[in-house]
């Protein structure tokens, strides 16, 4: 729980979880008439508006973006968890929007209009992509801005049809600028950091990005894409969440390749804010997703992860020794924890993996 000022009056919660992902196991519960969610629907009742992050879409009738690896799948009855969750608003502004081209774009985004599912992030033009989105009860309006840095690599071709709200700073401060007069809050939900995804910080330049953003008249950053659940910031009594993590996210099968799920990105970030018209109290608390349940954490090592954030990482070249234990030691590491591989299996891939490298 992070107290602010106390609201007098009338306020308006949104909830804001994490990565979604309804591919793999999600697809075959739903067949099984399994709720997943069960364990954690409570978390949600006091919510006027969920806001997450889809970043899995429907298979469509043209082929898939071979661009992109891997790509995410899920399918029409697998989205209906998106309901069963109670997500009111979708944002689409990361790097899997053209898994699926435009054809899956397309049927996802029929889905969520048909079930009353706003979005934004990514549209058919620039113009649709870009737009905000303004939420209102109470008399408080809450301004949405979504945006994807180029570095997550969403790789889409240049003749695509669908357009993505990258992340420009110049042009968010603008877009802020033009939007801070018609809400009480402006909100940005930014997926970004790809040269830390499933990194347990935020790239060096965040931090001082986000400041810029919220000089400039933002009020709340949540972030996505790391897939794992980042530090927190506190900035002229203004918050800054890196990434939430995943709030749904199954292993899977790639291109014969299997992807299973680290231990540490199934822990996910609910944050819960009561705005008024002048500030907000901030809710946070975690669960670990077991896929087919919820569970509640009770003590996670977040003061650890924001004073390292603030005090240690700050210096480029403090940073720059994690980044190189955290794209080379760590990876090792996780990779001989897996329990799915042989100990041969994973000789071989090591070997085969140097041998790529010397050649």
């Amino acid at each position: 729980m992070f107290d602010k000022k106390n609201s007098d009056g009338s306020s308006v919660r949104l909830n804001f979880v994490g990565d979604i992902s309804l591919n793999g196991r999600y697809i075959n519960m739903y067949k099984d008439d399994i709720n997943p969610f069960e364990t954690i629907q409570d978390e949600f009742k006091e919510a006027d508006y969920i806001v997450a992050n889809l970043e899995s879409f429907v298979n469509g009738e043209n082929g898939e973006n071979s661009l992109k690896a891997p790509r995410l799948t899920a399918t029409l009855d697998s989205l209906n968890y998106l309901k069963i969750i109670g997500i009111d608003v979708a944002c689409l502004a990361n790097n899997h929007v053209y898994d699926h081209l435009e054809s899956g774009f397309t049927k996802t985004v029929n889905f969520l209009e048909n079930n009353g599912i706003r979005r934004l992030g990514a549209a058919k033009s620039k113009k649709d992509a870009s737009k905000p989105l303004i939420l209102e009860k109470n008399s408080i309006k809450i301004g949405l801005l979504n945006y994807v840095t180029r570095d997550t690599n969403p790789n889409l071709p240049e003749y695509a049809d669908i357009k993505l709200n990258y992340f420009d700073l110049e042009k968010v401060i603008s877009d802020i600028i033009k939007l801070k007069p018609k809400v009480n809050h402006v909100v940005l939900q930014l997926h970004w950091g790809g040269r830390v995804e499933g990194g347990s910080y935020p790239d060096i330049n965040q931090p001082q990005i986000s400041k810029q953003l919220i000089d400039h008249g933002a009020d709340l950053i949540i972030g996505h894409h790391s897939h794992t659940f980042q530090p927190i910031e506190d900035y002229k009594g203004k918050y800054v969440f890196y990434s939430l993590g995943n709030f749904c996210f199954s292993d899977y099968w790639f291109e014969g390749k299997y992807y299973a799920l680290p231990e540490r990105r199934k822990v996910t970030g609910i944050v819960g804010i009561d705005f008024n018209k002048t500030d907000y109290k901030v809710n946070l608390k975690f669960y670990k997703n077991e896929i087919t349940h919820f569970k509640k954490v009770k003590t996670y090592p977040i003061a650890k992860l924001n004073y390292i954030q603030k005090n240690i990482l700050c210096y480029k070249l403090l940073w720059n020794i994690y980044y190189l234990n955290y794209k080379t030691l760590l990876p090792l590491t996780l990779f001989l924890k897996r329990k799915d591989l042989t100990v041969s299996d994973k000789v071989k891939r090591i070997v085969k993996g140097v041998l790529k490298r010397v050649n």
